[in-house]
């Protein structure tokens, strides 16, 4: 994967790279107030199928601080299980499908799920 990443408009620098994870921040907003995009990747078995997959967190953390001062993390990840039996069709299928997910506006499923889901 590329070094340094820019997404809606913020850039994450690389911080580290190791076997099983990265991270990269962004400090536009001050070294106190970092945006952080981590990876983190693990081999794993399906209890249920006995197939070996790979899992991939992606996560984003936005640090923010309040009117008085408090500071306060905004967090949203999603996880990949990717079976090693799966072909790229089916890989590209869900990636497509949690794209449009995040992506929608009109409905906006996300703002939907937040504020009617239990």
């Amino acid at each position: 994967m590329n070094a340094d990443l820019t997404i809606n408009t913020i850039v994450f620098a690389k911080s580290f790279d190791e076997k099983d994870g990265s991270e990269r921040r962004s400090t536009a907003r001050g070294i106190n107030l970092p945006d952080v995009m981590s990876v983190k990747r693990q081999d794993a078995i399906d209890t249920k199928t006995k197939v070996s997959t790979k899992r991939y967190l992606v996560r984003f953390d936005r640090v923010c601080l309040d009117a008085t001062g408090q500071e306060y993390t905004t967090s949203a990840y999603v996880v990949f299980v990717v079976p090693s039996i799966a072909v790229q069709a089916d890989i590209d299928n869900v990636v497509a499908t949690i794209r449009a997910f995040a992506a929608s506006t009109s409905p906006n499923y996300i703002v939907q799920v937040l504020n009617s889901e239990s």
